[in-house]
């Protein structure tokens, strides 16, 4: 909704994304084929062009102005975007839930970030919404204190057919002068600093946000607990780095990973389905007997994974198991892994797609990471690419070499060949 209205109210061009998430560098060349102006990507998506310089030098020719939302933005990344190529574009952190009709308040990074800020502040309030950060009591909070954000001003209805959920957060405003006015309460948790703008500090419960989606943890429980061959869960969002998290679910019971995948594929939307699974035979506790968050075990790779762990072969296979290895956070990458199944995404593709092209020198497309997961199979797409930039005369040697087995500097195609 605002993403599109927004720009046409206005009188602007409206360019759709399309089908796939482009990688950096196509999104920058886009960019300067089509003259886009203002760039409006989710937070997550944004750390990945944020680290991409190819990308930003291509991207600053004809953008002045990015405006990202949806999820906590990396202080490092902020800074380096203001030090960087795209030091010249303007880049506004904006903060809003759906309730409050999406973007309420807007910080202009690159103008005001205070040095060794922790958090990227969100800002001020836009034109005809309030902020209001309340204590324990309804009271607005001192300055500095943390207490819950309140909207104002422009809100939605409520929630289509649930008239005790929309009491409970769309409650009257006692700050306002208008008749029957009403705020939203967010459930995230402020705070507001000296210059009079808004720092995000998380959410009050446990309620979480991936890839700009936002999900309850315990409605995945309560999913895998159905399943016959588990007998608990705990689903966790872990960091993974440059602001983003995964879906991690810990599991007591003997159902695979793969079998609990699809499972929950059919009852979940996809983005809700935990990208690792981790089998333990009891869950932590702690002494008084409830939960130990903190002692649930780091994922390596995924542990309920089906088959045997292969090493990779040759030094394709090799290097982008490194590069899986460093996207991903994970130790060990076997030829037989799959992407996605090891916690990976679109955002991390993208990321993949980047190093591969930094690492081998290969323009290797998005939709290769989709249509080819295994590492073994994406490793010969790679190995195509890379034989392609050969000319006729040197492939027929090459093929020659291959076809005569013990022939004095004859290549190896293992890895993908």
């Amino acid at each position: 909704v605002e993403q599109m209205l927004a720009p046409l109210s206005a009188g602007a061009c409206v360019v759709m994304r399309g089908s796939e998430v482009p990688t950096p560098l196509e999104l920058a060349r886009r960019a300067a084929a089509q003259g886009l102006t203002v760039i409006n990507p989710p937070t997550a998506y944004w750390h990945q062009l944020a680290a991409d310089r190819d990308a930003l030098e291509l991207l600053a020719r004809s953008v002045r102005l990015v405006i990202a939302g949806g999820e906590a933005m990396s202080p490092a990344a902020a800074r380096e975007w203001a030090s960087g190529p795209a030091a010249g574009v303007r880049l506004l952190n904006g903060y809003g839930p759906t309730e409050a009709v999406v973007t309420c308040t807007a910080y202009d990074v690159a103008a005001a970030l205070p040095e060794g800020a922790v958090y990227v502040p969100v800002g001020r309030p836009l034109g005809g919404r309030s902020a209001y950060v309340l204590d324990g009591r309804g009271e607005p909070a001192p300055l500095g204190a943390p207490g819950e954000l309140c909207i104002g001003g422009v809100l939605a209805r409520g929630y289509l057919g649930r008239p005790a959920a929309t009491a409970q957060a769309f409650v009257p405003d006692p700050f306002s002068a208008t008749p029957g006015a009403r705020m939203y309460r967010t459930g995230d948790r402020a705070r507001w600093l000296a210059a009079g703008e808004l720092e995000f500090l998380g959410r009050r419960d446990h309620q979480v946000k991936v890839r700009g989606f936002r999900i309850e943890p315990g409605e995945i429980e309560a999913r895998l607990a159905e399943h016959p061959q588990v007998r608990e869960s705990v689903v966790v969002a872990l960091d993974e780095g440059a602001g983003g998290k995964r879906l991690v679910a810990y599991v007591v019971g003997e159902a695979a990973a793969d079998v609990l995948r699809a499972y929950l594929a059919e009852r979940l939307p996809e983005y809700m389905v935990p990208s690792a699974f981790v089998r333990l035979e009891v869950l932590p506790l702690t002494p008084n007997g409830k939960l130990d968050r903190r002692a649930l075990p780091a994922p390596e790779g995924d542990a309920c994974a089906a088959h045997e762990y292969a090493a990779p072969v040759g030094d394709i296979e090799e290097a982008l198991a490194g590069i899986w290895g460093e996207v991903l956070g994970v130790e060990r990458v076997g030829r037989h892994d799959d992407f996605f199944k090891l916690g990976g995404h679109s955002l991390l593709a993208v990321q993949v797609v980047s190093r591969v092209r930094q690492v081998m020198e290969v323009e290797l497309s998005l939709g290769a990471v989709f249509e080819k997961p295994e590492l073994s199979a994406l490793a010969g797409q790679i190995l195509r690419l890379q034989l392609a930039r050969f000319d006729p005369e040197t492939l027929a040697r090459l093929a020659q070499l291959i076809r005569e087995p013990g022939v004095e500097g004859a290549p190896s195609m293992e890895g993908g060949g």
